[in-house]
């Protein structure tokens, strides 16, 4: 990470064995500095596991989320256009996006991350159905795993006027998510539907004898094998055509980035979610850099490197 305050987690999304949890801050347990007198500010907030204890603003990687809902409840929603001018005007407030996407798709607008799009599928899926849609993923829910127990998130739009509504679609108003349990969420989308709870300890030996193994537990059906499938293909897509497969050698990676905007002046969060699909690695994974910029070109480098390793374990397996 760099000197980057963040994590990144990645698991098994068939058997649940999570292969990397880090968060930073940290510090060597076995050496430990000199915490509390650290004037640098390097330290700050070193006691936070922000894999499990953090809930963040999700940004654009919760399109994946509104995809989803879409793709369930929207009859013809693939054969639908949008048409993005820049800006969505809500009386006084307006939905705006970086650039002029001009007329596309579903898949097209969730590889451009389209907010004016996604502004305009919010008002096809509707809050009631949003809401059901995020309560069926379990993307607010917390994940236990090990006896640790992560924060919840939180989608709450019961207030929310049409401007807000449509934000929360494209995951900032004031959508929160851990990033534990998304990496779930993404594993589920990899696996038609649900996926392997996740898990650190494999393993525990006592006297020569195993006293504790883990077993695989499945998380509940999220959403049908037809919608996971689409899902996987837009985001496979979206590699292919925006972040490039040269990044990540040997693996057909599906990823959606996200750049979660904080207000007051702060430097936007970098998210990046996904999977990959190659039958002998299937890893979920989730990176989070906090001020770290836009999503892609901050996150996929760190997860370049993660994902080669993890190959490298697994390989040798």
């Amino acid at each position: 990470m760099n000197g980057r305050k963040g994590t990144i987690g990645v698991y098994n999304y068939k058997t649940g064995e999570i292969l990397c949890a880090v968060t930073t801050p940290t510090y060597d347990p076995e050496n430990v500095p000199n915490i509390e007198g650290d004037t640098s500010g390097k330290y700050e907030g070193v006691y936070l596991n922000r894999f499990i204890q953090s809930a963040y603003v999700p940004g654009s990687i919760f399109k994946l989320v509104t995809t989803a809902a879409a793709l369930d409840c929207v009859p013809g929603i693939e054969e639908m256009t949008f048409k993005c001018t820049g800006k969505i005007e809500y009386g006084t407030e307006a939905v705006t996006c970086l650039s002029v996407h001009g007329t596309q798709t579903l898949k097209r607008a969730l590889a451009n991350s389209c907010n004016c799009a996604y502004a305009q599928i919010a008002e096809l899926v509707g809050k009631k159905n949003m809401v059901k849609y995020v309560d069926t993923f379990g993307i607010t829910e917390a994940i236990t795993f090990d006896g640790i127990t992560t924060v919840k998130g939180k989608y709450d739009v019961s207030a929310a006027a049409p401007v807000s509504f449509a934000w929360s679609c494209i995951g900032q108003y004031n959508d929160l998510i851990n990033p534990a349990r998304f990496m779930t969420f993404m594993g589920a989308i990899a696996n038609g539907g649900s996926a392997a709870k996740p898990y650190l300890v494999s393993q525990v030996q006592g006297g020569g004898e195993v006293t504790y193994e883990a077993k695989t537990e499945k998380t509940e059906k999220m959403m049908s094998s037809e919608v996971a499938s689409v899902l996987k293909s837009y985001m496979r897509n979206n590699v292919t055509t925006i972040y490039g497969d040269g990044n990540f050698p040997g693996l057909q990676v599906c990823a959606k980035s996200g750049t979660s905007e904080l207000g007051g002046g702060q430097k936007s969060n970098a998210m990046f979610a996904g999977f990959v699909q190659n039958e002998n690695y299937p890893l979920a994974f989730i990176v989070v850099v906090e001020n770290g910029g836009f999503g892609s070109g901050t996150c996929v480098p760190i997860l370049s490197k993660v994902l080669a390793e993890c190959k490298l374990v697994m390989d040798a397996q």
